[in-house]
């Protein structure tokens, strides 16, 4: 039904791809250390017949680099209801995990142990601060926010 190209530059390859649980997401990881995040939620779903054949690329919404080596191994996974995360493996013997917009959350087997829970945390309240603030710019400038 579809075919697009989706490593990061020509004559590079995907080697891990996963999608969310919902398939709304393809998650790939290719050759050069590159994660994609593609919205396929609407690829490919037409309901004329017959089923035409679609060869453009599904909208891309997240990149980045990842590791310094090919990605061999990437999963989606969902931490007790606060998101997507993706675990990823490579050739440089890292495991890693990020959001699904590309901030890592750590590395694992690493001595600086690190802690999901506070960083989810911290993130949560990062957000917050950000949202106030902008509340307060919105209302020093006259403006409701709507």
């Amino acid at each position: 039904m579809g075919i697009f190209y989706g490593a990061s530059k020509p004559g590079e390859s995907i080697l891990a791809m996963c999608s969310d649980a919902t398939n709304r997401y393809l998650i790939c990881g290719d050759t050069l250390g590159e994660m994609r995040v593609w919205n396929i939620e609407n690829y490919c779903c037409t309901i004329t017949s017959p089923v035409p054949f679609d060869s453009k690329s599904p909208p891309l919404v997240h990149s980045w680099q990842a590791h310094e080596t090919p990605i061999i191994f990437c999963e989606w996974t969902d931490y007790k209801g606060q998101g997507d995360f993706i675990l990823t493996g490579s050739t440089d013997h890292t495991a890693r995990l990020w959001t699904i917009n590309g901030e890592e959350i750590g590395i694992f087997g690493q001595k600086q142990l690190w802690d999901i829970e506070l960083l989810i945390l911290s993130k949560v309240t990062n957000e917050d601060e950000q949202n106030t603030e902008e509340i307060i710019i919105n209302n020093e400038n006259g403006s409701n926010g709507l």
